[in-house]
């Protein structure tokens, strides 16, 4: 990404607004005030502790460690009735005598514990932070880095995310699988292979229809799928197991196949069974494609072409490792299941507070260009494509200028619009508010003033040289420490 030169022209007064419609971020984090986020005990909570997540596959730095064992959110303790709360009075049961009885289970029971399978870590998707990057180089505005972070979790598809077995580092064989043919990620080879027969069975096999003679006998009943309509056989005709596994496979992969089974319904028409014998005159072939010597020419069943496949076309089909990345688009279509719900819950615990988030981009952000600084020695950390400059007490600026700093000093956190109004006056001719709007924007280019998405501005404080490069020494530190 390349950067902006400073503007000389007098801004107006929406130049410093972003426009980010082109990503399809939503206005609120553009214009509306920055969510302040708390610890329990009401304190600010910081946000520069080291990330429990690095770059993983793909990226410049390792990947993720193991995470650990999340708690599920307590139930709410027992309710106050018109006496106040209820409490264990002499000769009553103690804390831990408390049992279940006829009506469920105890009130002071926790809920039940989520437990995840993977580590999930959460880093922008490379195309949408070019886009994203871009226009914040060009507005020149200061940028919490907590907000940047949220930014990117808050729509699925701006993200890259990795997943790392829990077990990978206790157990060589806890691996992860991979769909080659469409990066989806699965807790096991054999799920992967599953995805790819029911997704992708046309990149490997053309299918060839077979004339075969039609089933003799007399049936009562067929199986009929609720979900397609199409009939599935007899449960006395020995192919019907097949045909179950083989329709499931294909059709409805993403329900338990004892759930699928159990939908079934059964026809008893005459019409019904007819048309099912009809259908049974032909079966389906499947010739592999790019054929190499020695190979099968035709599979006559989906289990034979899943194990041609494992035998032939492996390395096509699925590849195993102890941590995966795959497009956070791509969360939306997975298989409901253990791993999904792994990082959709990983997911909403960084959209609630970003800390490994918002320190896993700060390589990205440096790296694109951008400064990163903290507020304060523990305060909030900001990114901007403009160094910030302190003002050394020994400096001197333009009257003008001067009255622009003394303005915010003694009251931050203002409205361009209203600075202009207090230093112009509100009756100034229009020459005297660009000669301010002017100013303003040569101080924001120049990083002695922070201008924030919502529109407040911060004069940067004064230092001395040697503080401030004691200051800029201990932010590269950090951010040294952070990768």
């Amino acid at each position: 990404m390349s950067s902006d030169s400073a503007e000389n022209n007098p801004p107006k007064e929406k130049s410093f607004e972003l426009d980010l419609s082109s990503l399809g971020f939503g206005p609120s984090w553009v214009s509306g005030p920055s969510e302040k986020v708390s610890s329990g005990n009401g304190g600010p909570r910081r946000d520069g502790d080291r990330p429990r997540f690095r770059d993983g596959p793909g990226g410049d730095r390792r990947g993720p460690p193991s995470g650990g064992q999340s708690r599920g959110p307590r139930r709410d303790g027992p309710s106050a009735g018109p006496g106040g709360p209820r409490r264990d009075g002499p000769g009553g049961p103690r804390r831990d005598d408390r049992r279940r009885d006829d009506r469920g289970p105890s009130r002071f029971e926790d809920a039940p514990v989520f437990r995840p399978v993977v580590a999930s870590a959460f880093f922008p998707d490379d195309a949408k932070f070019e886009i994203l990057g871009g226009a914040m180089k060009k507005s020149k505005m200061t940028y919490e880095l907590f907000e940047v972070a949220r930014l990117i979790l808050d729509k699925e598809d701006r993200l890259s995310i990795v997943v790392r077995h829990l077990e990978a580092e206790q157990r060589p064989d806890a691996l992860l699988a991979v769909s080659v043919p469409d990066g989806h990620p699965f807790l096991s080879e054999g799920d992967a292979v599953s995805h790819v027969m029911s997704r992708h069975l046309d990149k490997f096999f053309d299918v060839v229809e077979v004339e075969v003679e039609a089933p003799k006998g007399s049936f009562l009943m067929v199986a009929k799928c609720s979900q397609t309509g199409k009939l599935l056989g007899a449960p006395t005709h020995h192919s019907y197991q097949r045909n179950l596994r083989e329709h499931h496979a294909r059709h409805c992969p993403n329900v338990p196949f004892d759930a699928f089974k159990g939908r079934l319904e059964m026809v008893r028409e005459q019409e019904q069974i007819d048309a099912w014998l009809k259908s049974m005159s032909t079966r389906s072939e499947y010739a592999p494609k790019d054929r190499k010597e020695g190979e099968p020419e035709r599979l006559e069943s989906l289990d034979a072409a899943r194990g041609f496949l494992q035998a032939f076309r492996k390395d096509l089909v699925v590849k195993t490792h102890p941590w995966v990345r795959f497009a956070g688009r791509l969360l939306e279509e997975m298989n409901p299941g253990p791993l999904r719900d792994s990082v959709r819950y990983a997911l909403e615990q960084q959209r609630a507070f970003p800390l490994d988030t918002a320190n896993g981009i700060r390589g990205r952000l440096r790296k694109e260009g951008f400064h990163l600084y903290k507020k304060g020695s523990k305060g909030i950390t900001y990114a901007c494509s403009v160094r910030r400059r302190c003002r050394d007490p020994k400096s001197t600026f333009s009257d003008p200028m001067a009255k622009l700093f003394d303005s915010l000093d003694r009251k931050p956190a203002q409205q361009a619009k209203d600075l202009v109004l207090a230093l112009a006056g509100e009756n100034a001719e229009d020459a005297a508010k660009t000669q301010v709007l002017t100013d303003l924007s040569f101080l924001i280019g120049e990083g002695y003033i922070a201008n924030l998405p919502d529109g407040r501005l911060f004069a940067q404080p004064i230092l001395s040289s040697q503080a401030q490069a004691k200051e800029e020494a201990a932010n590269d530190e950090a951010a040294e420490e952070s990768k």
